[in-house]
């Protein structure tokens, strides 16, 4: 009997990246049958309270709020290096010039709704629709907003400037990492199987680095599409060998940021960092496929 698994991500180039292998066909799992779901990240935040699917993609800031129903995948988490979402305006330059304007986010939660928050911490935080927001600063409707995804790369071209990075200035304030977004799985699923939901993604995202080609012009169809012309740039930055496996300083990020949403009120208990590892022999496969210096270590 075929078992379904459905795996929702947002509608954005590295999203799909991670699983263009899978939906594709590419790489199977016997016995299950993959259903994608695509939304905005926010509702696939608020979807996830309800335990509408097996593995979705999901906030940082969300986990605290969901972690009695999922735990987190060590493969297609979204890292920021030094960068992340980016603050933008088209009249204000400094973060000080903004304190007490009122700032687009794409949605309480949301990685970059808290990053706006913790850069101001005096400022009104209003939720619009991700892709809507810089149309919206330039209508005069905000101050400034918050892009993610590939907003964060196309604002330019809406005529906006940066006023600054928000992944910088979480690093420059905890000299960490910033865990942008998580993949989660479903604990219902029980361990054997959340354990294969962690191969067949790693095996997806693996199977998409080392056939590139093929994988980007599938997934630059998404986001901003081809006239975006950023989607390449954006998988480079979210969808990289941080994504096959969680690494060690990105999960103590997320041991320092979980307890910082509790003051922003965005959270109301700091989660363990409860972790599905996936299988050490399609992870040493995997690392040895893309970075062989890794995988030696």
């Amino acid at each position: 009997m075929t078992r379904k698994l459905t795996i929702a991500y947002t509608p954005d180039s590295d999203d799909a990246f991670y699983y263009y292998a899978l939906e594709n066909g590419l790489v199977t799992l016997p016995g299950v049958e993959f259903e994608f779901v695509s939304d905005h990240i926010i509702n696939l935040n608020r979807r996830s309270l309800q335990q509408e699917f097996d593995v979705a993609a999901i906030s940082s800031v969300a986990y605290p709020g969901l972690a009695d129903k999922y735990r987190i995948l060590s493969v297609g988490t979204s890292v920021g290096r030094g960068y992340g979402p980016v603050l933008v305006s088209q009249k204000y330059h400094t973060l000080e010039e903004l304190k007490g304007k009122r700032i687009a986010v794409a949605g309480i939660p949301t990685t970059g709704g808290f990053l706006a928050m913790y850069a101001l911490q005096d400022c009104e935080v209003i939720e619009h629709q991700f892709d809507q927001i810089a149309d919206a600063i330039v209508d005069g409707q905000f101050d400034a907003g918050v892009m993610i995804h590939e907003e964060l790369l196309y604002f330019p071209q809406k005529g906006l400037h940066k006023v600054d990075d928000l992944g910088a200035v979480w690093q420059q304030r905890t000299n960490l990492p910033l865990p942008v977004g998580l993949n989660v799985v479903n604990r219902d699923l029980g361990e054997a199987l959340m354990n294969d939901a962690a191969d067949c993604i790693r095996e997806s995202l693996c199977y998409a680095l080392t056939h590139r080609a093929e994988a980007l012009a599938w997934a630059t169809r998404f986001g901003r599409g081809e006239d975006g012309d950023c989607g390449e740039q954006h998988i480079e930055m979210f969808a990289n060998v941080d994504s096959v496996m969680l690494p060690d300083d990105v999960r103590t990020g997320l041991r320092v940021l979980f307890p910082m949403l509790m003051g922003f009120g965005i959270a109301e208990t700091v989660p363990l960092i409860d972790i599905v590892e996936g299988s050490e022999e399609t992870l040493q496969r995997s690392l040895s496929l893309i970075s062989p210096s890794r995988a030696a270590a």
